[in-house]
């Protein structure tokens, strides 16, 4: 593998997060008040999450694992393959399933729970890609 073949998915999740930063420093109500700070926050999420779980299918190619299904395969392959630890199982699968909110059930998310994950759970899109990250590291070509 090589880190070089998913370097536009690293350089999505890096901006994103970088914007998400500036964006959590906003109280909620300045959050709020204006809707561009709402679609850039649901947008950047969406695709940090989405570049992740594309990393994550990569990797799976690369090793020959079984072909995922789903996004929430993807974690469960890596997991079972013993590439993520069961510790954080559980927290990359709520990312997935934001993810899928996001995109399938755009008009039912509600704003204080996107706010409250963005400035709290911001760390987990950058666990996630250490995690990955090492994957690839130790199976370089």
């Amino acid at each position: 593998m090589r880190k070089e073949d998913i370097q536009t998915k690293i350089d999505v999740i890096f901006d994103n997060i970088e914007k998400l930063s500036s964006l959590k420093t906003k109280t909620f109500d300045d959050f709020i008040s204006d809707f561009r700070n709402i679609d850039s926050a649901l947008h950047r999420m969406q695709t940090s999450i989405q570049a992740l779980l594309d990393i994550g299918s990569y990797i799976i190619a690369s090793l020959g694992l079984k072909t995922p299904n789903t996004n929430a395969e993807i974690i469960e392959i890596l997991n079972e393959a013993g590439y993520i630890s069961k510790d954080n199982i559980e927290t990359y699968m709520k990312m997935s399933q934001f993810r899928n909110r996001i995109v399938h059930l755009y008009n039912h998310i509600d704003t204080k729970t996107l706010y409250e994950i963005m400035v709290n759970e911001l760390g987990d899109i950058k666990d996630f890609y250490k995690d990955l990250l090492k994957i690839i590291e130790e199976h370089k070509e």
